[in-house]
């Protein structure tokens, strides 16, 4: 395998008030030769969408795949009714998506990619994703001092052919799917066995934008500035960097009011960090590691190179503004309201399920009140992480820094988040981002009134 590639391949930028994305089976370029994909428009990652609060814009989505697909906005603060994972969309037929971005909404790392239930981990293992970056006044004065990078990290299956079988239905609704011989709960996840679904999904080797790492050419000596997006089905990454400095800059659901020093930075499946890195005379390497999702989470394999940053990038991390534009709010302050208190529990092993239930779209779990703060214990009564992912509100987690859209709860243990409410009503799900686990029935819906 090939080392890492020179320069930084990166995705096509996407600005403006309509986009364009068909989503079809592709060859794309590996290692020298090429490999199957389902891509958007052709490449191994789709384009990075650049957007501002504030800004209205459009997604034509075009299914040229041999199964129905649809699209979901991951983190960005959109109305349920405008990001809404119950559409279907059929093969050779096309659905656009309005999006209002909130002048509120907070500058950071999100993504896309389709939830189409029964088949979400088929085709985001597979390749369909791409970033949203959502930039404000913090942006410019950056730039002045950092690059802006864009580094979606997958594990695809590296094969010639799709290796997935397929569901037998053209709705991937069924009521089961037979695997490895046995039965699983849901609409089951196409093409793997028990053990698979179980665990979930993942590829022989972790790939930046498609590749092997990549290797950033400098820019004036600027600090190298990296939007990381974990679009894995299933993987948690642990990411570590060997030069002079890491500073994160945003937790997953925005900017932070501050630059931090890390040494590390955890990723589950689903979420993202943007981190500036300094160089240092040997540069630096920018490694992931994969985690378990059983037991203690321990290291699986050997770090993977994701970027390669270098000598000659900027080094001095003095250059970066002291403060960042961020929502200071927090939710867990002495005197906050709380309109309500809930225990959600995760559960099972072979057919994970949230309170029980396996997931049904014509049943509202859970009901909300628009303009209230909610707070969640969510109890992990299984041997897995599951980090779980909440559609459309952003949430705050007890002890943690920032605000988020995914909670991972470590087995036998529980985490506790608060939910504001504060703009959207709708009915959208709350789910578990091992994307298999969801497909087999580990999400519920959730009705804000």
């Amino acid at each position: 395998m090939a080392a890492g590639v020179e320069s930084a391949i990166e995705p096509v930028v996407e600005r403006g008030s309509h986009i364009t994305l068909t989503a079809a089976e592709s060859q794309v370029p590996y290692d020298g030769t090429e490999r199957w994909a389902m891509t958007y428009n052709g490449h191994a990652t789709g384009p990075t969408i650049r957007v501002h609060p504030g800004d209205h814009f459009s997604i034509t989505l075009v299914n040229d795949l041999q199964e129905p697909t649809n699209l979901h906005t991951h983190g960005l603060h959109v109305a349920p009714s405008q990001d809404n994972p119950f559409i279907m969309i059929e093969p050779g037929q096309s659905h656009t998506y309005q999006y209002d971005v909130p002048a509120d909404q907070q500058a950071g790392t999100y993504w896309y990619h389709p939830h189409m239930h029964g088949l979400t981990a088929e085709q985001v293992a597979s390749g369909l994703s791409g970033a949203i970056i959502v930039e404000d006044s913090t942006d410019a004065a950056l730039a002045t001092a950092t690059t802006d990078r864009v580094l979606v990290v997958t594990d695809p299956p590296l094969t010639q052919a799709n290796p997935w079988g397929r569901s037998g239905s053209s709705s991937g609704s069924s009521s089961g799917h037979m695997m490895g011989g046995m039965m699983m709960s849901g609409s089951g996840s196409s093409g793997v066995d028990m053990m698979t679904a179980m665990m979930g999904r993942s590829g022989p080797r972790i790939l930046t934008n498609g590749q092997d790492g990549v290797r950033l050419q400098p820019q004036a000596g600027l600090l190298e500035r990296v939007h990381v997006v974990n679009a894995t089905a299933s993987t948690r990454l642990l990411l570590t960097y060997d030069g002079p400095a890491m500073i994160r800059l945003s937790a997953e659901g925005g900017r932070l009011p501050a630059p931090e020093a890390v040494s590390q930075v955890e990723l589950a499946p689903g979420e993202r960090t943007e981190v500036a890195l300094a160089a240092g005379a040997q540069g630096g390497r920018l490694v992931a590691q994969r985690l378990s999702n059983e037991a203690g989470g321990g290291p699986l394999g050997v770090p993977e190179l994701v970027a390669q940053v270098d000598p000659r990038a900027g080094g001095d991390v003095s250059v970066l503004p002291r403060t960042l534009q961020a929502d200071t709010r927090d939710l867990f302050a002495p005197g906050t309201p709380i309109a309500q208190q809930r225990v959600i529990t995760l559960d099972g092993h072979m057919n994970p399920t949230i309170d029980g239930r396996p997931f049904d779209p014509d049943v509202v779990n859970f009901t909300a009140r628009k303009g209230t703060v909610e707070e969640w214990v969510i109890r992990n009564n299984s041997p897995m992480y599951h980090p779980i992912h909440l559609h459309a509100w952003p949430f705050q987690v007890k002890g943690e820094e920032g605000w988020q859209d995914v909670v991972t709860v470590a087995p036998k243990s529980e985490q506790v988040i608060r939910v504001a409410y504060d703009d959207f009503g709708g009915t959208t799900v709350i789910h578990c981002h091992i994307l298999d686990h969801e497909d087999t029935g580990m999400m519920a819906v959730i009705k804000v009134e």
